[in-house]
């Protein structure tokens, strides 16, 4: 009798921690997934107007400030994210996915500070090349979701959760 309470509690036990483990994944899958495609959003919103030469080496001060608004909103959406991602746990199992999601955030930190450079810079040829550089960062920010797709994919199916 005594084993059978043992076994049924380490069975119990046992259960336990996999729902724990699952209910925490499936948690930081949700949230880490939300932050993604959120600044994913934010990214292809923001460049779509960056690419707009005509703005950005404008003299005028409503669309300067607007485009140093977008600029700041990238900086700090992407230094709360972090935080917010620095507050979560991921398993062992999506670490990679883990490191993956931050790389993108610094990413995009720091096309906003290029793109707040940008707009502060008062020579031509200096925006030109700060423009240049910010266009060369958007490339590689697009080369981000597919890979990170493919990583969480991965994630998913050690922990036995299924992507939508």
């Amino acid at each position: 009798m005594k084993s059978l309470k043992l076994a049924l509690f380490s069975l119990s036990s046992m259960l336990l921690f996999s729902c724990t483990s699952s209910t925490s994944d499936y948690a930081y899958n949700e949230k880490a997934t939300s932050i993604f495609l959120s600044q994913m959003k934010q990214i292809d919103e923001t460049d779509s107007v960056f690419k707009d030469t005509s703005k950005v080496y404008v003299k005028g001060f409503p669309d300067s400030i607007s485009l140093s608004h977008k600029a700041e909103n990238l900086i700090n959406n992407s230094k709360m994210d972090l935080a917010n991602l620095a507050d979560l746990k991921p398993g062992k199992a999506a670490e990679k996915f883990n490191e993956n999601v931050i790389a993108y955030l610094t990413a995009i930190n720091d096309y906003g500070k290029t793109a707040k450079q940008m707009l502060q810079t008062k020579t031509i040829n200096e925006k030109k090349k700060l423009h240049n550089q910010l266009m060369l960062k958007y490339e590689k920010l697009n080369t981000y979701p597919d890979r990170v797709l493919e990583i969480q994919k991965t994630y998913l199916n050690e922990v036995g959760l299924q992507a939508r």
